[in-house]
């Protein structure tokens, strides 16, 4: 099985299991893929800035 099939397995679990949720899950799913624990929290971030909390990076 190559990567993108198990990226399409781990979506297809994630939808039938979190329903709604889903989203956010593959959101971070893969930006923790791409990115690492760096790509989770410009996730996170993004998202507290959605609703007016600004959060600083710093350096890892």
């Amino acid at each position: 099985m190559g990567m993108g099939e198990l990226d399409e397995l781990i979506t297809k679990l994630l939808k039938e299991r979190l329903g709604e949720d889903a989203e956010l899950a593959i959101k971070l799913y893969t930006a923790y893929k791409e990115r690492g624990r760096r790509g989770v929290l410009e996730v996170i971030n993004e998202i507290l800035r959605e609703v007016g909390v600004e959060v600083s990076m710093g350096e890892d």
